[in-house]
C-alpha cells in the first residue's frame, strides 16, 4: 500500500464526513469507535473548515502579507531551552523568520523552566520596558502557558496595551496530561523530581503544568480587544512524529486521544480562544519531513498585519464536512 494513497483516503473520508460536530468531550469518544487516525483527520478537517481559520492560512501561505517594520517581535522559550536546544525550544527558528520579513526580534529571558508567576513576571517587566514600541509575542510550547498565564496577573491588560499579536508555537497553554501520567508512577515521578532539583529548577512548574479543571491553566483569562491570538498547532499521525522524544509523549496520551507527540491534547483546541492554524503532518516540534518554514514565517507575517475585528475559535460555527470545500 501506498502511504501517501492511504493518507489521502484517510482525509477524504474525514471531509466526507456528516456527523455531528466534534466537541473537546466527543474527540476520544470517536477515536475509539472510529479509530484514532480518523478522529485526527477529522479534528483537522473541522479546524480549517472555521472561516476565519481558513482565510488566515490562504493569506499565510500565499505570503502576500507584509508586517509593518517598525514592530518588536518578543520570543518567550520553551521549557529547558537552555539545556535542550535541539529540541527547537530556543527560538532560534523563530529569529529566522524575523530577519526573512526584515523585523527585529528579541529573546525574553525567561526562566528555563520557571513556575508560572516566575516567568509571567518577567514577560510583565519586558514588556514594561518597551511601553513606547509595537510589540508582537511569538511562543514556544510552555512559553504559551507563561504568556496565557501572564495575560491573567492583575494589571495585564495595561501591561499588554502595545501588544496586537501573539503566536503560539505548539502552545502547552492548558497543561499537559503527561504531568497526571508521571504522578501515577512514584518511581518516575521522583526520579524527574531529583533531576530537576539536581538542576536547580523548581518543583512547582510541575503542578503549574497540571491539566484539567481546577488547574492554573484550566480557564481563559478575558484577553485585550486589540490582541490577535494565533494557535499553530501540529497534527500528526503516528508515522509522522520525526522527533525522537515525540513518540514516548505520543504513545503515553494515546489513550486519551489524539494528541500532538508533546504533551498536547488536540482536542483541547476547540477551546481555545483566536485563530487555529492545524499543521498536518507536524508533531509538537512543528519539524515534519516536508520544509515547514515558509508555512511557519507566512504565519508570523499574516499574525502582524494589523486587524480591526477581532476573532474566535472558541464556538466555531462550521458546516459540516460533506457539505464544505476543501
Amino acid at each position: 500500500m501506498n502511504p501517501a494513497e492511504d493518507e489521502a483516503r484517510l482525509l477524504a473520508c474525514a471531509a466526507a464526513w456528516d456527523g455531528p460536530l466534534l466537541t473537546v468531550a466527543s474527540v476520544a469518544t470517536i477515536a475509539k469507535k472510529q479509530g484514532f487516525d480518523f478522529a485526527t483527520a477529522l479534528l483537522h478537517q473541522q479546524l480549517v473548515r472555521v472561516p476565519a481559520n481558513a482565510e488566515f492560512l490562504r493569506e499565510a501561505r500565499g505570503r502576500s502579507c507584509s508586517p509593518p517594520k517598525d514592530i518588536l517581535l518578543g520570543v518567550v522559550p520553551g521549557a529547558f531551552y537552555r539545556e535542550h536546544r535541539h529540541t527547537g525550544a530556543d527560538g532560534v527558528r523563530v529569529l529566522a523568520i524575523a530577519r526573512e520579513l526584515g523585523i527585529t526580534a528579541e529573546m525574553i529571558p525567561t526562566r528555563s523552566f520557571g513556575t508560572l508567576e516566575q516567568n509571567a513576571r518577567i514577560i510583565h517587566q519586558w514588556l514594561q520596558s518597551r511601553r513606547d514600541q509595537k510589540l508582537a509575542l511569538v511562543s514556544l510550547s510552555k512559553g504559551g502557558a507563561d504568556v496565557k498565564y501572564a495575560l491573567s496577573v492583575p494589571g495585564a491588560a495595561e501591561v499588554f496595551g502595545n501588544v496586537g499579536a501573539w503566536v503560539s508555537f505548539s502552545g502547552t497553554v492548558q497543561g499537559t496530561p503527561l504531568v497526571e501520567w508521571l504522578r501515577q508512577r512514584p518511581l518516575r515521578w521522583w526520579a524527574v523530581c531529583l533531576l530537576l532539583w539536581w538542576r536547580r529548577h523548581p518543583r512547582a512548574t510541575l503542578e503549574d503544568l497540571r491539566h484539567g479543571s481546577g488547574t492554573k491553566l484550566a480557564d481563559w483569562p478575558v484577553l485585550p480587544k486589540r490582541l490577535r491570538v494565533v494557535h499553530v498547532c501540529g497534527f500528526p499521525l503516528q508515522e509522522h512524529l520525526t522527533h525522537p522524544w515525540a513518540l514516548r509523549a505520543f504513545t503515553r496520551l494515546a489513550p486519551l486521544g489524539p494528541n500532538d507527540g508533546g504533551g498536547n491534547l488536540l482536542a483541547d483546541v476547540l477551546a481555545f480562544p483566536g485563530l487555529v492554524c492545524p499543521v498536518w503532518g507536524a508533531d509538537h516540534y512543528l519539524s515534519p519531513r516536508w520544509d515547514a518554514l515558509p508555512l511557519l514565517a507566512g504565519i508570523v507575517a499574516a499574525a502582524l498585519v494589523p486587524r480591526q475585528a477581532s476573532e474566535s475559535a472558541i464556538q466555531p460555527s462550521v458546516p459540516p464536512a460533506s457539505r464544505s470545500s476543501a
